[in-house]
């Protein structure tokens, strides 16, 4: 091999690492940002009706940016209270029907609706709850304009839905009690969700590159420290401890889930339920033990 040939196989090999390494530190990383934060590219069937032998009025929120989120109220002749309902990670309100149909038995008028970037709302990126904390507000105060939130009310979230009512709580004082199922504890764990349930293969130390890829798509900007719900959770367990409930997967007093068993070693109610078939879906399973356990709690008050 003469020194000339070797200097061109010094060189292809050199643009070939370029190549590679421009791959796994830059291309990669910024492709499966992109899936984690944008719109599940899913068709829920979804309608603008509600549950069989329920009928809900149509409520357009608008957000702090001005997204259209798209709900459904439905109301009781003498409510006991408000329930809003939020619903989880690749879900619509729809996925919610179930509950809107037991708690409206119950007595109570339900509002359920679509977040940010799923079903019928408007919007392109998820912010595993952060955001969604804001838009909580806004049906908040849109219900309340209109005289038709009544108390006690009830937040039930679902996952990162869980995680938009904590953040809401630490500062609207018009919510009375919040369900917590599942909640998404902060961005490294709604990370790990969206990649099992896409079917991903993404490290934790891409998190960073989720929040740059955001703030340069949206303008939105996150930082991994404020992703996460310590904050908010321990104001909860400071100053509402009674009127919250955490229902997580898992057995015996444990949750599966890593991220919640720490939150859970600071104190609050929680339900430690099991999930069936090993998915993250708690209330199917458990319903009659949760909306017990929910409608004890407020009683109790």
């Amino acid at each position: 091999m003469t020194k000339k040939t070797r200097e061109a196989v010094k060189a292809t090999l050199a643009i070939v690492l370029v190549v590679i390494a421009l791959f796994v530190l830059w291309i990669f990383p910024l492709n499966q940002a992109g899936k984690i934060v944008s719109r599940p590219e899913i068709d829920t069937g979804q309608s603008s009706a509600g549950p069989v032998g329920l009928t809900g009025d149509t409520i357009t929120i608008i957000s702090e940016d001005n997204q259209k989120l798209a709900g459904l109220l439905f109301k009781t002749p003498s409510p006991k209270g408000t329930f809003i309902l939020v619903h989880g990670l690749f879900g619509d309100r729809s996925s919610q029907f179930d509950k809107v149909k037991a708690l409206t038995e119950a007595g109570y008028d339900v509002m359920v609706y679509d977040q940010r970037a799923y079903g019928q709302s408007e919007g392109k990126y998820c912010s595993g709850g952060f955001y969604e904390g804001d838009d909580l507000q806004e049906v908040i105060s849109l219900l309340d304009l209109r005289n038709l939130l009544i108390h006690p009310v009830v937040i039930w979230g679902e996952e990162h839905g869980a995680t938009a009512a904590f953040r809401a709580w630490s500062s609207e004082r018009r919510i009375d009690y919040v369900v917590a199922e599942n909640p998404v504890a902060g961005g490294r764990d709604w990370q790990k969700r969206v990649i099992k349930q896409r079917g991903m293969s993404a490290p934790d130390i891409l998190l960073p590159v989720v929040w740059w890829w955001m703030k340069l798509k949206s303008g939105y900007e996150i930082s991994t420290a404020a992703s996460n719900i310590d904050e908010s959770y321990h104001w909860a367990v400071a100053n509402k401890a009674g009127k919250f409930m955490v229902a997580a997967c898992g057995s015996g007093q444990t949750p599966d889930n890593a991220y919640l068993s720490k939150l859970k070693d600071h104190g609050g109610n929680w339900l430690v339920l099991p999930c069936p078939d090993g998915t993250e879906s708690i209330y199917g399973k458990n319903k009659d033990t949760l909306l017990s356990a929910v409608t004890a709690m407020i009683a109790a008050q």
